[in-house]
């Protein structure tokens, strides 16, 4: 008895409370700005075979083998999705061989099955996987060595069934060749870091055929101003407003110092840096992207400092964060592909809009070290509405033609737009009718009880 009057509750709650966001299918061109990147430095990221470490193996040199390989991958994946990415990148698992990239893998991390069940795997979570290609940055490609990249691309897809590579310095090699390359590729994704960045460039290798380029510059601006409070984060604004389309964020990655370090250096707590900094990168324009461990604050210096063995046996605090934000992130298109107008920002307060066709959200982060609160007008929001805060739960509406925002020191939050409302009758009448009837029943019950 107690037990269906329980469910009755919970079934009237969700039919009167639940909202529902339906994603419409995308084109592949389109596709790639509603990705969530998760590059794994394969060596250190998780040890699920032991027998292939090799007499090189040694966790205590930073130049040595690890012990990761695509097994313990595998053995990772339903970690990695309960994050919320979708596409994984595999740093470069072949061996180098002079210009003759991509041909065989490097026996350190399994064999051509094991990447091939690796692959699998991931498909059933919904999980893309890229592969590096690390190109040999002192060497001139002939062209005898730029058909053999092709052919290896190409092979690699027919023969494991990956979903693109990721190209570690590809402007080594013209943009000409890439529009071959891709080609090739037969629609699967085609992503890079530039050697040396430049918009130019940019624009360049993305008419060659690239999905997307890390945006270093945004990088470098997001670490200044998110690795300590109350710092200046116009520069980081900026950027995100002149950037050309289709570049992947990120804080930190194989060629950079860690995020983590730059918090430490400005003495502040690493966990709650990061969370101010995702909050802001997971909600702008360009596909958020992250470097192994960084959902545990890892730490490094400059490479291969920056490369340690990771550890699952961490505090959970900030992974569960990544995964809010990329629930929030995958389910509100206004987020993933929507334009962006910056509201407000002064003294570490940042509040922009993300629009796309009639749907709106409102970003509001709170950079500093002091509750902040600021006014915008609603014609610049919405006009007669409430904003419901999808990360804290913060609700308030439009007042005398202002919404007031007040967002707590080092919080962010990301509002829905929706209709003003008021009482929820039928919502109160459930809690109220069901406990009454309920209440009823076991008077009459033991009235019967009395008179039996």
């Amino acid at each position: 008895m107690y037990k269906n009057v329980i469910k009755l509750l919970a079934i009237s709650f969700l039919l009167f409370n639940t909202s529902i966001h339906v994603n419409a299918e995308e084109t592949l061109e389109e596709a790639w700005q509603n990705e969530l990147v998760y590059f794994i430095e394969v060596d250190r990221f998780n040890n699920g075979d032991p027998q292939n470490d090799g007499a090189e193996f040694n966790p205590e040199d930073p130049l040595a083998y690890h012990g990761g390989d695509f097994e313990g991958i595998v053995r990772k994946l339903e970690y990695i999705k309960e994050m919320g990415f979708s596409t994984i990148v595999l740093s470069s698992i072949f061996l180098q061989e002079g210009n003759n990239i991509a041909q065989n893998i490097d026996e350190h991390y399994g064999t051509k099955e094991e990447l091939q069940n690796l692959v699998s795997q991931s498909h059933k979570l919904d999980i893309n996987v890229l592969l590096e290609l690390d190109l040999n940055t002192g060497s001139s490609f002939t062209a005898e060595d730029k058909a053999k990249l092709i052919d290896s691309g190409a092979s690699w897809i027919t023969d494991v069934d990956i979903d693109g590579y990721f190209i570690n310095y590809p402007d080594v090699i013209s943009a000409d060749f890439w529009k071959v390359f891709n080609e090739a590729l037969v629609d699967k994704y085609l992503v890079g870091t530039l050697q040396e960045y430049d918009v130019t460039k940019v624009n360049r290798y993305i008419e060659a055929g690239f999905d997307s380029i890390l945006n270093a510059p945004f990088q470098e601006a997001a670490s200044l101003a998110f690795a300590n409070v109350d710092n200046n984060t116009e520069p980081a604004s900026s950027i995100v407003e002149e950037a050309p389309e289709n570049l992947t964020n990120f804080l930190d990655s194989h060629n950079t110092v860690r995020f983590t370090r730059y918090s430490i250096e400005n003495n502040q707590h690493p966990g709650n840096r990061f969370k101010i900094a995702y909050s802001y990168m997971y909600t702008l324009p360009g596909t958020p992207f992250v470097y192994y461990g960084s959902e545990i604050a890892v730490d490094g210096g400059e490479p291969p400092l920056n490369r340690p063995l990771m550890n699952f046996q961490s505090d959970e605090e900030l992974i569960d964060y990544m995964g809010k934000l990329a629930k929030v992130r995958t389910n509100f298109p206004p987020l993933t592909k929507g334009d962006y107008q910056l509201l407000y920002e002064k003294g570490g307060m940042i509040i922009f809009k993300r629009t796309y066709q009639e749907d709106s959200v409102i970003v509001a982060i709170n950079n500093s070290s002091k509750t902040q609160k600021v006014i915008i007008p609603a014609n610049e929001i919405a006009e007669d509405k409430k904003l419901q805060g999808l990360l804290t739960g913060d609700v308030f509406q439009e007042e005398n033609g202002n919404y007031e925002f007040i967002i707590d020191r080092e919080l962010a939050e990301v509002y829905e737009i929706k209709e003003k409302t008021g009482l929820n009758i039928p919502f109160i009448s459930v809690f109220i009718i069901v406990p009454t009837l309920f209440i009823g029943f076991l008077i009459l019950a033991k009235r019967r009880g009395q008179k039996k």
